[in-house]
């Protein structure tokens, strides 16, 4: 019986080589936004020895900060729009049983934000001030293991590392606010990991 399942895991390894395969993952929470998230990841694999597979992964979330002058004369919200895009290359690691792949990427993340100035509940200036979109460089690590079904389906889940430079997200703004007392936005670095379940489909 042990050799008849030694067999049956061998064979099925052995199926599975022999396919293409897409997988799909969806975002079930990102460890650096404090809101919802939109986004997940997309996989290719293909049977050809040692050459890698290739994916693509992507992130949106928003912020929202708001503080105001010592005074309490002044208020100012930063709205933030942030998105990650890599694409990345990945292994799949033979186990019995279980499946895993391990992967890095590349790519860039972008921050818009918009910035509003109030002053006794009147706009100053400029306000509401679009702030050009910043766009820096990010680098990405993931691990998925999944559980395969009939050598054709496969369910997984996911945990993607996205690492990248801390973000003056005001950064040149139209408005000077470095002379109110108790307004101080501070650079944000939105490093983190991306928690996502998906499956996997082979023919």
């Amino acid at each position: 019986m042990f050799a008849g399942l030694i067999f049956l895991i061998g064979h099925t390894e052995t199926l599975k080589a022999q396919f293409f395969g897409v997988s799909l993952d969806t975002a079930i929470g990102y460890s650096a936004a404090k809101k919802g998230v939109i986004g997940g990841s997309v996989g290719i694999t293909h049977p050809i020895p040692l050459v890698p597979n290739l994916g693509f992964s992507t992130l949106t979330f928003e912020e929202l900060e708001e503080q105001q002058s010592t005074d309490a004369s002044t208020q100012i919200s930063m709205a933030t729009k942030n998105k990650l895009s890599t694409i990345n290359v990945f292994y799949n690691v033979p186990f019995p049983v279980v499946s895993m792949s391990l992967g890095f990427g590349y790519g860039t993340f972008k921050s818009q934000t918009t910035l509003t100035y109030l002053k006794n509940n009147v706009h100053q200036g400029t306000s509401p001030d679009a702030i050009k979109e910043q766009s820096i460089p990010v680098a990405e690590g993931y691990i998925h293991v999944g559980l395969p079904f009939w050598n054709i389906i496969e369910f997984h889940i996911g945990y993607h590392y996205f690492s990248a430079a801390a973000v003056q997200r005001d950064k040149g703004r139209s408005l000077d606010i470095s002379g109110i007392s108790g307004i101080d936005f501070k650079k944000v670095n939105y490093s983190g990991g991306m928690s996502t379940i998906g499956i996997q489909l082979a023919f």
